[in-house]
């Protein structure tokens, strides 16, 4: 047996006795709940809210609010930072899963969101939670994920390995990339979208809409809202 088919058959080997002892989706769901521990720690010590209400006056829900709480800022932040935790636990997930996870991802100088590869295919996603987008910015966002599709087959020396490299947008919001396609704007395509059912089946993880948001919901209320005032 050849180095290369020992790989494929632990990766898969891994992601069978995963499969078997833990529900796929609570293995998500536990690293995205590790990553809101480490990513909320000022929100929990009162440290954010007392940075964000130290802040200067940098956009215009800022003048309205002008002395008076603004319930809104702390409640953006923590949305933000969830979305970091989305994109770190998949990362954790994938690696889980049995994937070979890329977690230097400054390829080039070019930083990336989520790499790993299964066999001989490397995943390159963009994490987002909202692509509905005006057309200059989604300009960018497809030449940005072009771009970096390139940087990274270069990068891993995917030709002489014989790897494919697939860059995609993961909307979490969606699905599947044909739902994902009905907000999108040209010049995205159904082709460069990835809704989050999409990104289980690489694993051949089959997961309800029901199923995933309400255990999004779940790690909210219990990592970051009740920490909100």
């Amino acid at each position: 047996m050849t180095n290369k088919s020992m790989e494929i058959k632990t990766a898969e080997t891994t992601i069978s006795t995963f499969k078997t002892l833990i529900p796929p989706l609570d293995i998500f769901e536990n690293e995205l709940r590790l990553e809101c521990k480490r990513l909320y720690i000022d929100l929990k010590d009162g440290s954010r809210k007392k940075k964000l209400l130290s802040k200067e006056l940098n956009s215009l829900i800022d003048v309205l609010f002008i002395g008076r709480p603004n319930p809104f800022k702390l409640f953006r932040s923590c949305i933000i930072t969830f979305g970091h935790a989305l994109e770190r636990a998949t990362m954790d997930f994938a690696e889980k899963m049995g994937a070979e996870v890329y977690r230097n991802k400054h390829f080039l100088s070019s930083n990336m969101d989520i790499v790993f590869r299964i066999k001989n295919t490397v995943y390159n996603l963009e994490s987002k939670a909202n692509i509905e987008l005006d057309l200059g910015k989604t300009k960018k966002v497809v030449e940005t994920l072009d771009r970096k599709n390139k940087i990274i087959f270069n990068a891993l020396d995917c030709q002489s390995r014989r790897w494919q490299v697939i860059s995609k947008i993961v909307v979490w919001t969606k699905e599947t990339s044909k739902d994902a396609m009905k907000i999108a704007k040209e010049p995205l395509t159904e082709k460069k979208l990835m809704g989050f059912k999409d990104f289980f089946m690489v694993f051949n993880i089959n997961l309800t809409k029901d199923e995933f948001f309400s255990m999004l919901q779940n790690v909210w209320i219990d990592e970051v809202e009740k920490y909100l005032e």
